[in-house]
């Protein structure tokens, strides 16, 4: 199956906020995001252009049907930096669509961006670990374990952090 990105609707985000909602220990924050706080996210950072971040819906080419979001953010125009994020439909997850996604957003950053880094981090407590551990790896990204930097169900997890480089990237792609 062929993916694309494509610009994110406010009716994307907000199945994108209830996608999250499930996996509140993959994220950064475990905080749970209302309708309008969602609304506001479309309105202040997807829709301004200016705003220090670019998200994307990730559509399934065939059924032109919203799959996924994958994102650059917060991006440092004079580092040539930016962290990547992702989050599928739980009911699409484990059939090669995150890797997908992953391609087409590194394509986005280091093509059309011209960004020379992207780095992620994953906590030892989500699910997605191995996931992003594998693509990580498959680009050839240096990995670094850092201590307790997720609080979830009552302990402190540790994080794998992840940095691909644009030079790493076109040789593997």
């Amino acid at each position: 199956m062929t993916y694309r990105l494509r610009p994110l609707s406010a009716d994307d985000c907000e199945r994108v906020r209830l996608w999250r909602l499930g996996c509140r220990e993959s994220l950064r924050t475990s905080y749970m995001l209302t309708h309008s706080q969602q609304a506001d996210f479309y309105e202040e950072v997807v829709s301004d252009r200016h705003a220090d971040a670019r998200y994307f819906g990730v559509h399934s080419e065939d059924a032109d049907r919203l799959v996924g979001m994958v994102g650059l953010g917060p991006i440092q125009v004079e580092n040539g930096l930016a962290e990547i994020s992702l989050i599928l439909d739980p009911e699409e997850r484990g059939k090669g669509i995150g890797e997908a996604a992953v391609a087409l957003i590194l394509e986005e950053a280091f093509d059309r961006m011209r960004l020379a880094t992207i780095f992620g981090e994953a906590y030892e407590c989500s699910p997605a670990l191995g996931f992003w551990e594998k693509v990580a790896l498959g680009y050839g990204a240096e990995l670094v374990w850092l201590p307790r930097r997720k609080f979830w169900a009552g302990q402190f997890w540790r994080a794998l952090i992840f940095t691909i480089t644009a030079e790493e990237w076109r040789k593997r792609r």
